[in-house]
């Protein structure tokens, strides 16, 4: 067993704009010792600093931001490579920072997890903390932090499929649309997320929402093992059967924050042809009306039924999957919501949807094709997938995706991002005041924001174990997005319109009492700190 080292680190400072001290050279140790760490002879053209002309590219995600900015970023393409790079970090004083996805966006967590993760945004008093409840914290996983070795693991994002197409061993830096692309080509999947250039072990850090979760239960259930290397370089096996602590507690205990994943290894699932729906209201009349009457029929619908409500300034839309039913059997459904006599609804209902339909079902079309109609090339990216910022260099390192048969992705776009999230609980469902004051307050950002409210039907049937809290309990997942501002009094009128939001809608929904307290405990032996 690893000693146990738990350290509350504080948050960092947050930098409005980037200013001169950031961009200090790196100390000549660290640089060294990071050259050395890597494999081959290509380890300069994997190393990006501050005096790099790709340095901005390299540190930003899918957010654009000016906040945070790490000492050095290291791309590995090698597990073997973390355990060196990590020592290098504690050589230098410095904190080391795993980077899968870089898409970092706020997310409710509890904060007696957050002990290496990034900037709590907000939080509730310490007599919550003492109480051990899970408060509802929303945190900004920044995976690129001011003064940090980011260890980037994009490049680690092999599938190895077994011969009998049931397991799978991949790279745990590989996104979830070069993941479904390779599966794809074994007529198989996982039980994954929605957007390709999310990365596989933030998902699973977060639980691992999906769209077929409420049959199939979230993403986190299946996973069977986990090689990760912890703060002292030990390369550990966490499974049900070894260090089944840290096995729970690296599925939705927090992305990062254990250790180092450098492998997994998946439960595959053939899904059958499936069910699609897509309504859309082009009228801001009806906002509250389908909101109230799809947060009361969505989560108590048929497990197999997964759907989403999005609510924009001005109009509305419900998405919806209906896991291996017919057109006829979704119509029915909907025939009976109640959603079609709301205002002017238009109506799309197809069936015979292959997984590769529904995985870019939403994002590219709305509707069930031909199989020879289907454009999946959206889901095959290459390791760095986002788009060039503005006028910055990109950092490129053997961007090759997955699939040669398939085209390949465009790159995804950044944005100044803000966003917020609440759980809504089973015994504790928004009123109608509370929930008209909230589509209210979407309606009050200009357009320019982008603004939407992205909530989810929950109440999941499938049992599981492991560290995501709000399993039990949540009935609804409600998100806020804003594309955000390069003008900086916008930009600070769109945070202080989160605010605001927090400080209306988190007393309303309440918290969640931690699960089993005492294995968060155990796996904190193998923090990094």
């Amino acid at each position: 067993m690893v000693g146990r080292r738990w350290v509350l680190h504080a948050a960092v400072a947050l930098l409005v704009y980037p200013v001169l001290s950031v961009c200090k050279p790196v100390p000549q140790p660290l640089q060294a010792c990071t050259t050395q760490a890597l494999l081959g002879g290509d380890a300069p053209q994997r190393i990006v600093t501050a005096q790099d002309d790709t340095y901005t590219d390299a540190r930003l995600g899918e957010k654009i931001q000016f906040e945070q900015f790490p000492a050095l970023i290291a791309y590995v393409k090698d597990a073997a490579e973390v355990a060196p790079l990590i020592r290098c970090a504690q050589s230098a004083g410095i904190k080391a920072v795993p980077r899968n996805g870089g898409h970092q966006l706020s997310y409710p967590f509890p904060l007696e997890l957050s002990f290496s993760l990034g900037l709590f945004e907000d939080f509730c008093s310490a007599s919550d903390i003492r109480g051990r409840k899970l408060i509802g914290v929303s945190f900004s996983s920044y995976s690129a932090l001011t003064d940090t070795l980011v260890i980037d693991l994009a490049h680690l994002n092999y599938v190895h499929v077994s011969e009998d197409h049931s397991t799978a061993k991949v790279g745990a830096g590989i996104r979830l649309g070069a993941l479904y692309t390779a599966l794809s080509g074994y007529d198989t999947t996982w039980i994954g997320g929605i957007c390709p250039t999310v990365g596989l072990t933030g998902l699973l850090g977060a639980g691992g929402f999906n769209m077929q979760m409420r049959a199939l239960g979230i993403s986190s259930d299946h996973v069977l093992s986990a090689q990760l290397v912890a703060a002292d370089g030990q390369t550990l096996h966490a499974s049900p059967s070894s260090n089944p602590d840290l096995f729970w507690a690296i599925r939705g205990g927090g992305g990062g924050t254990y250790g180092v994943i450098t492998e997994l290894e998946l439960q595959l699932t053939k899904l059958p042809r499936s069910a699609m729906v897509a309504i859309s209201w082009n009228e801001s009349e009806s906002r509250f009306a389908a909101a109230k009457r799809f947060l009361e029929w969505a989560p108590r619908q048929p497990k197999e039924f997964t759907s989403q409500i999005n609510v924009y300034k001005s109009s509305v839309q419900v998405l919806g999957w209906y896991l291996g039913r017919t057109q006829q059997e979704l119509q029915a459904l909907l025939n009976d919501s109640g959603l079609l006599a709301i205002g002017h609804p238009e109506s799309q209902v197809t069936g015979d949807c292959s997984t590769d339909n529904s995985r870019i079902f939403g994002i590219v079309t709305n509707v069930c094709l031909p199989d020879d109609k289907v454009d999946p090339s959206i889901l095959n990216v290459v390791p760095e997938s986002f788009s060039k910022y503005e006028n910055s260099s990109q950092f490129t390192y053997e961007e090759v995706p997955l699939s040669t048969t398939r085209a390949t992705a465009e790159p995804w776009p950044r944005f100044r991002r803000l966003s917020k999230s609440f759980f809504v609980q089973k015994d504790n469902l928004l009123g109608d005041d509370t929930l008209r004051e909230v589509v209210d307050r979407i309606a009050q950002l200009d357009d320019a924001s982008g603004v939407w409210g992205e909530w989810h039907a929950w109440n999941i049937s499938a049992a599981g174990e492991n560290a995501f809290a709000w399993r039990e309990q949540a009935y609804a997942h409600l998100e806020f997005q804003v594309h955000g501002s390069n003008d900086s009094t916008k930009q600070a009128g769109y945070e202080k319109w989160f605010a605001d939001l927090e400080a209306y809608l988190r007393p309303a929904v309440g918290y969640v009492l931690l699960a089993a307290p005492g294995r968060f405990v155990d796996a904190m032996a193998y923090v990094l700190t």
